[in-house]
């Protein structure tokens, strides 16, 4: 196989699927990321459609299952903490024949992370700061000064990808923003509370939700009809917007702020869609957010992140590592794909916080419809990918589905 030494920037879920299944197929990665350790916290996802079919097919969907956040029931709630409607998530999976979890993004991060062969290197608290591209080779330069030779790079960095701002050009030209922003955070549940609340305000939202882990995670989102001007990397920065936005907010809003800075895993950040018309360029591919952010307005980032890996290594394995072929493979099969699914996050943008009391009203009130049988139906249909993987995991030994040897640091 040619081209089998692999530089993936990012350990998220894009990064470890893609190794994951790169080493499956004969190759040799490595992956580099910028944090020191594994990220905790993010909020909570819907796994389910294309990417379960991916997990099913490496083997983990019982580690899986024992992370699933197993939760019942998303209650609306006012500034009284009394229900105004609700969603019955036991429903909603019996819908998809169990095939669908609750997970949070770190503790599915962490499962294909274990599960990765013991011998891919994983460089922590390092990242790329040069690529330099030629017939034979990349040269990648880090931050820590070294320099060394890959056959091809993947960025695998998320929205705001160092890989894509290198290689492809500055993130502004690629990021359509649509009015959010969101943020997460755990805090302590020494209770043990088990109730799923949402209360909302007009244009803005506070969810909080117990995780598995004596903890329960509060995710904000808030409409900004202007992007707004921060530090990406101050912290410090990103909370004070936060506080300025929810502190008179009511419900339970002041006491969840004032437990913030206790959090150990802060996050913030914008709601945009990255739209590009190549992913590759060169010996240089994108995949996941980096490339295709449908945003969470789709509900489906993380398992697409995974599809895109598989799809990705899959057609590298089927080239026999011929990069060309393989990128635009890649782009053919699934770019068609994404597109729709961006197309379906923008539609449903104007409606994924309530405007106005009215709307907050209404919301709960389509909320309840859903279970009626015949809307049941036609929901059934939405959540279904059209999707057909190609089983790129059938031909040749060294290609077949399993566990790997556990790690975790």
């Amino acid at each position: 196989m040619e081209n089998k030494n692999i530089l993936i920037s990012g350990a998220g879920i894009a990064g470890t699927a893609l190794a994951f299944w790169l080493k499956k197929f004969g190759c040799n990665p490595t992956i580099v990321e910028i944090a020191p350790k594994l990220r905790e916290g993010g909020y909570a996802i819907d796994f389910w459609g294309a990417g379960f079919d991916v997990a099913e097919r490496m083997g983990i969907l019982p580690d899986l299952s024992n992370v699933d956040l197993k939760l019942s029931e998303l209650t609306f709630v006012d500034e009284n903490d009394k229900r105004r409607g609700g969603m019955n998530y036991r429903k909603i999976i019996k819908w998809m024949n169990g095939r669908a979890f609750t997970l949070l993004r770190s503790d599915l991060a962490k499962t294909i992370y274990k599960n990765l062969d013991k011998d891919i290197e994983i460089i922590f608290d390092d990242a790329i700061s040069k690529i330099e591209q030629n017939e034979n080779e990349v040269l990648v330069t880090f931050k820590n000064g070294n320099t060394r030779s890959f056959d091809l790079v993947v960025g695998a960095d998320g929205l705001h990808s160092n890989v894509r701002n290198m290689v492809f050009g500055d993130e502004a030209q690629f990021e359509k923003y649509y009015g959010y922003y969101t943020a997460s955070y755990t805090i302590p549940n020494p209770k043990g509370d088990k109730d799923f609340s949402m209360f909302n305000v007009p244009r803005k939202q506070v969810a909080l939700y117990p995780t598995n882990k004596n903890t329960s995670a509060v995710f904000y989102i808030f409409a900004s009809s202007d992007k707004l001007t921060y530090n990406h990397h101050d912290i410090e920065e990103q909370k004070q917007i936060l506080r300025n936005e929810f502190k008179n907010s009511g419900w339970k809003c002041t006491d969840l702020l004032a437990e913030m800075d206790a959090a150990p895993d802060f996050y913030f950040d914008v709601v945009s869609q990255i739209k590009m018309t190549n992913w590759s360029k060169n010996r240089v591919a994108l995949v996941g957010d980096a490339c295709d952010c449908p945003s969470l307005l789709s509900g489906q980032g993380s398992t697409l992140a995974m599809v895109g890996a598989y799809i990705l290594a899959g057609e590298l394995k089927n080239a026999n590592g011929n990069f060309k072929v393989a990128f635009e493979q890649y782009q053919t099969i699934f770019k068609g794909f994404i597109d729709d699914k961006q197309l379906l996050a923008q539609k449903f943008a104007k409606q994924f916080v309530p405007k106005s009391k009215f709307g907050i009203w209404l919301r709960n009130v389509v909320v309840g419809l859903m279970f009626l049988p015949f809307v049941s139906k036609l929901l059934i249909k939405q959540f279904t990918d059209k999707l057909k993987l190609k089983d790129y995991t059938i031909e040749g030994t060294s290609c077949q589905p399993g566990i790997a040897n556990t790690r975790l640091n």
